[in-house]
């Protein structure tokens, strides 16, 4: 259980030479903190940070699929603020658990400081989410899938039909054996079914972060205006249609509006008509795959409002 975990200054100081830094641990301080990971901020002896992950052995094949993600994007040259993996070690003799270490990225949580900020700043940070993702999405892969700790973990899905088809029914099935509603269920089917020439685009698959929710994303004040500094937690990736991407981010957010929404796919050159239709059934796939992620680790209290919020996608 890792939120009982801590990290001593010696300790830290061992951690911070993997990374080849000749540098002191000055500071400790814990980010986040659970069962399953927990994260540090380190400060050093010239005055800049690192950031520490610590993974449980149940999740040791995250650290795997940073390391590959971070490689990924190093090789295909992808220009997105991201932290840098500096070093990794899965020998578990300095800390006694799995690690990575980070370039630590400034920036405060959007999230924190959505009741802060304008309509016109909201809508600008989100064109620059979009324009990240966007660059994400340029980094092309050989099928449709998730992303594992070396590439596809199943390649099978040759279409972008085939895999968000599997993906439906795989949840939908979550669904009910979790204690969903069987008519939800058969509701969705309906509503999916119906659409599903939706899923006849993109041709190939695109990298997708999956996970860019404004508490995933960083940001700056440069004394004029708010700016995106960092997107955060690779592991949810997936070779897919782009447009899951802004999906989320949109499903997320507690404050969105059409024009929020229109920020994120902004200069988006390959946009098709049916855009907007699409989101829609990629935001009911997301609540579908969150109610399952609730209805599996906890807690239950989401669960009737998630429902709720499929029932009317699909009303």
């Amino acid at each position: 259980m890792l939120e009982d975990v801590e990290l001593d200054l010696q300790t830290a100081g061992r951690i911070v030479a993997l990374a080849g830094r000749s540098l002191r641990a000055d500071s400790v301080t814990r980010l986040t903190g659970g069962a399953s990971s927990a994260v540090f901020e380190v400060g050093t002896g010239d005055g800049t940070s690192v950031v520490v992950k610590l993974y449980s052995d149940l999740l040791h094949w995250k650290l795997q699929k940073e390391l590959y993600v971070d490689r990924l994007l190093r090789e295909r040259a992808v220009d997105v603020p991201a932290p840098e993996v500096l070093a990794a070690d899965d020998s578990r003799a300095v800390v006694g658990q799995n690690l990575l270490v980070l370039t630590k990225v400034d920036g405060q949580m959007m999230q924190t400081l959505l009741d802060r900020l304008e309509e016109r700043e909201l809508v600008q940070l989100n064109r620059q989410i979009g324009a990240i993702l966007h660059r994400l999405a340029e980094v092309r892969l050989d099928a449709f899938g998730y992303i594992g700790t070396e590439g596809l973990a199943d390649p099978r899905h040759e279409t972008n039909g085939d895999y968000m088809r599997f993906q439906f029914e795989t949840r939908l099935r979550e669904l009910v054996e979790l204690g969903g509603d069987v008519e939800l269920r058969r509701s969705i089917e309906r509503h999916v079914a119906e659409r599903d020439e939706l899923f006849a685009w993109p041709d190939a698959a695109s990298f997708v972060h999956n996970d860019c929710h404004y508490g995933n994303v960083l940001v700056v004040h440069d004394g004029r205006e708010w700016r995106v500094s960092g997107l955060l937690d690779y592991e949810n990736a997936v070779a897919g249609d782009p447009l899951l991407d802004p999906a989320k981010t949109h499903c997320y957010a507690t404050r969105r509006s059409e024009r929020t929404l229109a920020a994120l796919v902004e200069g988006d050159d390959g946009l098709r008509p049916e855009w907007r239709e699409t989101i829609d059934l990629y935001v009911l796939y997301h609540l579908l795959e969150l109610w399952t992620w609730f209805a599996t680790v906890g807690p239950a209290d989401p669960l009737p409002a998630l429902a709720g919020d499929m029932r009317r996608l699909v009303s």
